[in-house]
C-alpha cells in the first residue's frame, strides 16, 4: 500500500495527496456513518431515508473546508460568491430534513424523529470543519445543540468522526502552504510507530496498556514504539529534506515524534473503542486484510492538524 501511494505522489506530486485526501474523506465518512447504520438498522429510520441527504452534508462539508478555496483559486468566483454557495447548500439540507420529518406516517412518530435526528447530528459531527471553517460558526454551534439528542453510544461515534473529514483537510492545507514532505514525514513517523509498538509488543510485552479498549496493546511497546520513532526522527526528516534543509530541522523533528508517540496512538484506541461498540472487527473491507480506510489512517487523521498548527507557529524559528 506504502508503495502504490509513493509511485502516485512521486508522479503528480501535491496535486496527486491532495486528489487522494478527497477520496480518502470520501471513503472515511462512508466507512464510519456505515458502522453506525448497519449496527442500529437506521439505515432508513422508519420512513425515512437519508441515505442521499447524508452525501448532500458531505458535498457542502467539502464546500466548507477545502473546496470554497479551490474554487476561488480555479474560477472567477470570489470568496464571497462561494460563502453564499456554501450557505444556500446548507439551507437546501436543512429544508429537505424537515420536509423530510414531516412525511413521516408512522405511529410511533416520536421515536422516528429521535431516531432520525439521532442519525443527522451523528452524520453532521462527522464533518466538523477542518481549518477553513469560519470562526464562531453557527452552523458549529447547532451540531453541538444535535449533540444533545445523542445516545450516550452514538455520542462516542460522532466524537470518533470528528477526527475524520474536517481534520484531514489540514492535509491539504499543509502541503500547500509547506510542501509535500511536511505531509509525508509525520505519516511516516506514525507507520514507524504503530510498526515498532507491534514488534516490542511481541517481543516484550507483557502488561496491557488499554485491556478493555485494545487487548492486544501493552505498555512495552507503547514505550518501545515511542523510544524508537524518537530515534529515527531527525535522521529521517534530514533525509527527506536532502539540500533543503530548514532551521532546527532536529527540534522540529523531534516535536512531531514526540506527538506522534504520544498522542496519535489514541486515535488507533477511539477506533477500537468504536467498532468494539457496534460489534464490529474493522470499519471497512477496501484493504483485504487491513480493514477500511479508517481503520489504516486513524492515527494518522490525530496527527495532521497538529503538524499544520506546529509548523504554522514555529517552522521559520
Amino acid at each position: 500500500m506504502l508503495g502504490a501511494v509513493y509511485l502516485l505522489l512521486k508522479t503528480t506530486g501535491s496535486n496527486g495527496l491532495i486528489g487522494l485526501v478527497f477520496a480518502m474523506q470520501l471513503a472515511m465518512y462512508s466507512e464510519s456513518t456505515s458502522i453506525v447504520e448497519d449496527f442500529t438498522g437506521i439505515s432508513s429510520a422508519g420512513d425515512v431515508d437519508i441515505s442521499i441527504l447524508k452525501w448532500w452534508w458531505f458535498a457542502t462539508a467539502i464546500m466548507l473546508t477545502s473546496g470554497r478555496k479551490f474554487l476561488t483559486e480555479f474560477t472567477s468566483v470570489d470568496m464571497d460568491r462561494t460563502n453564499l454557495i456554501t450557505f444556500g447548500m446548507s439551507a437546501v439540507s436543512l429544508v429537505a430534513a424537515v420536509i423530510q420529518l414531516a412525511m413521516i406516517s408512522s405511529t410511533a412518530a416520536e421515536d422516528v424523529y429521535r431516531n432520525y435526528l439521532g442519525k443527522v447530528a451523528c452524520c453532521h459531527f462527522s464533518l466538523v470543519s477542518g481549518p477553513e471553517r469560519p470562526p464562531k460558526s453557527r452552523t458549529f454551534v447547532a451540531r453541538m445543540h444535535l449533540g444533545i439528542l445523542l445516545s450516550p453510544q452514538l455520542r462516542v461515534e460522532c466524537n470518533r468522526q470528528l477526527f475524520l473529514v474536517g481534520q484531514s483537510s489540514f492535509w491539504i492545507q499543509t502541503v500547500k502552504e509547506y510542501g509535500l514532505v511536511w505531509v509525508l514525514f509525520p505519516a511516516l513517523l506514525v507507520v514507524v510507530n504503530d510498526t515498532m509498538a507491534y514488534v516490542f509488543g511481541v517481543l516484550l510485552g507483557k502488561h496491557k496498556l488499554l485491556p478493555r479498549l485494545s487487548p492486544k496493546k501493552t505498555v512495552e511497546g507503547f514505550i518501545g514504539a515511542g523510544i524508537s520513532t524518537l530515534a529515527v526522527a531527525a535522521p529521517l526528516l534530514k533525509f527527506m529534506m536532502g539540500k533543503d534543509g530548514v532551521t532546527n530541522a532536529g527540534r522540529h523533528a523531534l516535536t512531531l515524534a514526540l506527538y506522534v508517540s504520544l498522542v496519535s496512538p489514541f486515535g488507533g484506541f477511539l477506533a477500537s473503542a468504536v467498532k468494539r461498540a457496534h460489534g464490529a472487527k474493522d470499519f471497512g473491507a477496501l484493504i483485504p486484510g487491513h480493514g477500511g480506510v479508517v481503520d489504516r489512517f486513524d492515527c494518522q487523521i490525530v496527527t495532521a492538524p497538529f503538524v499544520y498548527l506546529y509548523l504554522k507557529n514555529f517552522l521559520s524559528e
